[in-house]
């Protein structure tokens, strides 16, 4: 079974959306193999991750809007207005003018924008720009090309189909998952990279952790999300000295 399959079926399981008998089928071999077993658990960080930073970022709107709203209904003159709405209908007044609010983020940054020619796809192509091979010296004029240099040799041409397919056949490890995430991306397979990539963002021994990061808000973009891919970049952005702020803050104005 494949990387991308392996990380197909986890994603199933923690969503939900596998059978009873895919659900005992996957714990039955986590108790078996230790590699599915982290490689569940680095998934579960991720989603765990992704969740905090959208609750925050929820809640800081919340903050703002409801800031907002006492403001404005104050009088000039300092007059204090008594509260008529019980706080729990505020509340769920609160969510939804953010709920509305953010469906006019959404209809303003695909339909009013001045400069929204491109679709989110084609914008997180825009600024896509592969991570260069770092990891594999290839040794050219061999009369045999071994799996792994068959793939950084497609991932080096640009010919990223073969090299995510080629990737994807190679044993499991993160820097390979790294460079699928990036073939799966170059070749515009936008969930597939945000699934190979997520992880990665919060794995503490890998390296790359940080550039990982960076291509998981041009995926999720791509993927047609951009609230996610706005929650990576504010991570980014927040991040002093990350290598990507400078990217992730050009591609933040152009969101927000």
């Amino acid at each position: 079974m494949s990387k991308e399959e392996t990380q197909g079926r986890i994603d199933d399981y923690l969503l939900g959306r596998a059978s009873r008998e895919e659900r005992r089928e996957l714990e039955a071999e986590i108790t078996r193999n230790a590699d599915l077993s982290q490689e569940l658990a680095a998934t579960e960080r991720a989603i765990a991750a992704i969740e905090l930073a959208e609750d925050r970022a929820l809640k800081a709107r919340l903050q703002r809007l409801e800031a907002s709203l006492q403001g404005a209904g104050t009088a000039e003159t300092g007059a204090r207005v008594a509260p008529l709405v019980p706080r729990r209908r505020v509340l769920r007044l609160l969510a939804f003018a953010a709920s509305f609010l953010l469906v006019l983020t959404l209809a303003w940054f695909t339909l009013l924008r001045p400069d929204a020619n491109q679709d989110p796809a084609q914008l997180a192509m825009a600024e896509f720009k592969a991570y260069p091979n770092i990891a594999y010296v290839i040794e050219r004029g061999g009369t045999e090309e071994p799996p792994e240099a068959a793939a950084y040799l497609a991932y080096e041409a640009g010919d990223y189909a073969t090299a995510a397919q080629r990737f994807a056949q190679l044993p499991g490890s993160a820097v390979q998952q790294f460079y699928l995430g990036q073939s799966l991306l170059g070749s515009e397979d936008f969930v597939g990279a945000a699934r190979a990539l997520g992880p990665l963002t919060v794995d503490p021994d890998f390296n790359l952790a940080a550039e990982a990061a960076y291509y998981l808000a041009l995926a999720q973009l791509g993927s047609g999300d951009p609230a996610a891919a706005i929650v990576t970049l504010e991570y980014i952005v927040g991040t002093p000295e990350h290598p990507y702020l400078a990217e992730a803050q050009k591609l933040l104005e152009q969101l927000q």
